[in-house]
């Protein structure tokens, strides 16, 4: 068991574990993201690999800039494989993040997640994830 960066040559794997989350990614629309997630220094992304060496999660981190509050890392999404969890995978994951944001200097982590996503809730909760707010997100097409 081991957490690596990602690389490049993840893409399937990466695509295949989002669409467990309901996404529909290719490599080739997750491929552009993990290069832009390797070239800025603001960005991070790990997997987790199982003892076969095979990608059983993965999760992607960054630092967030406001206007009104201090710098924050937020882990913007997260999957462990259905057949793999409630392994420690996640938290071992988090436990990653947690670490990289502090070597950046920010003092507090955050994670969004859908109220529909029952079990993910309850993990953050699980490990000391505080809910903060409840809101709401507005999309308008460009």
């Amino acid at each position: 068991m081991q957490i690596r960066p990602i690389h490049e040559e993840d893409a399937v794997d990466v695509a295949m574990l989002a669409k467990q989350l309901g996404y529909n990614p290719t490599a080739q629309t997750v491929l552009p993201n993990i290069h832009a997630i390797l070239e800025n220094p603001a960005h991070q992304a790990f997997v987790y690999l199982n003892e076969q060496e095979q990608i059983v999660g993965w999760v992607h981190v960054f630092v967030a800039l406001r206007l009104g509050s201090l710098p924050f890392a937020e882990i913007s999404g997260m999957v462990v494989d259905q057949d793999s969890q409630n392994q420690g995978i996640g938290r071992a994951l988090v436990k990653q993040c947690r670490h990289w944001a502090t070597s950046r200097g920010v003092g507090e982590i955050r994670v969004r997640c859908d109220s529909t996503r029952e079990q993910a809730n309850q993990f953050y909760q699980h490990i000391k994830f505080k809910q903060r707010k409840t809101q709401r997100v507005f999309v308008r097409d460009l």
